[in-house]
């Protein structure tokens, strides 16, 4: 006599996971393509910006690498001092830079104020002048 055969079913694979990971590496590899090319060059100071409200500090540098709070002319290590009073007293810092100043005055007196304890200073921008 013979034997009935039975019949099996093959497993069923759940696609739905399995679309949902490649969903998700596909929105990760299209992201870190778009945020890792390299940044368009701008023209500073010129910008927009918003008034924030609340006492600030000032740091002016003229065209000659000059520091100045107000009218007074400061050292570097005087208005590093100067900003680091200011911030604990609540104030925010402002760096006015004059157009003409290379770029790397200006970052250099940024990462001095950030090594004195000043983690927060704002760059005042012209937005009267064509971008």
């Amino acid at each position: 006599m013979k034997c009935p055969r039975t019949r099996r079913s093959l497993p069923d694979v759940e696609l739905t996971p399995l679309v949902d990971v490649l969903f998700m590496l596909i929105v990760f590899f299209v992201l870190t393509a778009v945020f890792s090319e390299p940044a368009l060059p701008v023209k500073l100071p010129g910008g927009t910006g918003e008034e924030v409200p609340g006492g600030s500090l000032t740091l002016s540098i003229d065209k000659n690498g000059g520091i100045f709070i107000g009218e007074r002319e400061l050292s570097r290590d005087q208005a590093v001092g100067e900003a680091v009073i200011h911030f604990g007293k609540g104030e925010r810092i402002v760096i006015a830079a004059d157009r003409e100043v290379p770029y790397g005055t200006v970052v250099s007196l940024l990462e001095e104020l950030r090594g004195a304890g000043v983690d927060s200073a704002g760059l005042l921008v012209d937005s009267g002048v064509d971008q």
